[in-house]
């Protein structure tokens, strides 16, 4: 008959299997915060932003003491209608015919030798409402920051016009221009460092508990009585080191000596018995 109980999860045993394991743990969180911040830093080009602000009119005639209500809500409704020009092939043919014409000029090393193309442009544009308002942002993401603000520049110049072409009417001011970042916004080093030792600590405690949990093994005395508790235990058997055998070795010699010893005072009695 099996006496086993049915398995259940000591979560003190495996805080203290884990603590006995901290240091595989915080090695193999260095050892991967080290590596995503390897590859952060060496592998990863980083990645400069150019942002913009427009603001929205309804009408192509901006008449100064004028706005009403009316005006903003359909000022806000343009937002979107503006965005979808923007991202035209339309204007950004625009731009990719400019940037041809500077490509290989000295100064502009930073527009390279590949060809622009309005779907090139398009994976580097984002535009949307500014906290919905009739405000709207347009940013460019690039390798070079210099690259990104003369796209940018070159939509802003090209986007009012084209807009009046389209819609007709309204009309868009520059609240802001882009200007050149200094520092990229993508990676964050920091950031992946982090995640890398925090995914580094779980990995290792979750291998740990996993490694623990299908250990089946009798260890010690209270992991049979735990997996046996009807069974009474009829002894221990210790166990025998090294340690162990040296001293029973040592023993040995003793009682040997002894021995020895004895057999010589015993036959010395025989000499001194025939002597006499």
């Amino acid at each position: 008959m099996d006496n086993r109980q049915p398995q259940e999860i000591d979560l003190v045993k495996l805080a203290l299997v884990l603590l006995s394991k901290i240091w595989i743990i915080i090695l193999i969180t260095i050892l991967f915060a080290g590596l995503f911040f390897g590859y952060t830093k060496f592998f990863i080009s980083p990645k400069y932003e150019a942002v913009s602000k427009l603001y929205v009119f309804n009408t192509s005639e901006k008449v100064v003491g004028q706005v009403s209500s009316s005006d903003i809500s359909t000022s806000k409704i343009l937002v979107n209608t503006y965005i979808v020009i923007l991202e035209s092939d339309s204007v950004l043919g625009q731009v990719c015919d400019v940037i041809s014409e500077y490509q290989g000029k000295s100064g502009y090393e930073f527009l390279g030798s590949e060809e622009y193309t309005p779907k090139r442009i398009r994976k580097m544009l984002s535009a949307s409402s500014i906290n919905n308002t009739e405000s709207f942002e347009v940013v460019i993401t690039a390798t070079d920051p210099y690259e990104a603000k003369f796209i940018n520049d070159a939509i802003l110049y090209f986007l009012p016009e084209e807009i009046i072409r389209v819609v007709k009417a309204g009309a868009v001011e520059i609240i802001d221009k882009a200007s050149i970042a200094t520092e990229p916004c993508s990676p964050s080093i920091m950031k992946n460092t982090v995640l890398g030792a925090l995914l580094g600590f779980v990995l290792s405690c979750g291998a740990i508990v996993v490694s623990s949990l299908l250990d089946s093994r009798i260890h010690n005395e209270d992991d049979l009585t735990s997996e046996f508790k009807d069974t009474p235990i009829i002894g221990v058997i210790p166990a025998f080191t090294s340690s162990n055998k040296r001293g029973a070795d040592s023993k040995s010699k003793e009682s040997e000596s002894s021995n020895n010893l004895k057999k010589v005072d015993d036959d010395d009695d025989d000499d001194d018995y025939e002597e006499d």
